[in-house]
């Protein structure tokens, strides 16, 4: 990859987890004016799991893709991570802390946040346009 790609990756990325950020908040306070606490709590720890979950996502891709270093701090980061992620929502469920469809609609701000943070985000820049392939054996276009 070229530097501005990893640059417009990043921007990119960094958008998508802004937007996540912020589709929690809005569903949060949606949840807190139409219905109860419990539910807004709910949408609230579903909307931060979203958000944290994208963010290490990203962290780990980064790492993986430019590989500075040894990658197996990396994967094992990414268990921990399937692990936090299932544990804490089994938890959280177990002991009923908040409603199940609560949880599951805060973390619904992961879809929409990625959707309008590659929407709205930063776009790629136009550099130099790739050369067209050429199919025929004397590098003409005729096969």
């Amino acid at each position: 990859m070229a530097r501005s790609d990893e640059e417009y990756s990043r921007q990119a990325m960094r958008g998508a987890v802004m937007a996540v950020g912020v589709s929690g908040a809005a569903l949060t306070l949606l949840a807190f004016a139409f219905f109860s606490a419990r539910v807004g709590l709910g949408v609230v720890l579903g909307g931060a799991l979203a958000t944290a979950n994208l963010y290490v996502f990203a962290k780990l891709g980064d790492a993986f893709l430019v590989r500075n270093g040894n990658a197996a701090p990396w994967a094992a980061i990414a268990l921990v991570k399937l692990v936090f992620l299932f544990g804490g929502v089994g938890l959280i469920l177990k002991n009923d802390l908040v409603p199940a469809l609560a949880l599951a609609a805060g973390y619904g701000a992961l879809p929409i946040g990625i959707t309008f943070g590659f929407l709205f985000g930063p776009k790629p820049s136009d550099g130099e346009p790739e050369p067209p392939i050429k199919s025929g054996p004397d590098g003409s276009d005729a096969p």
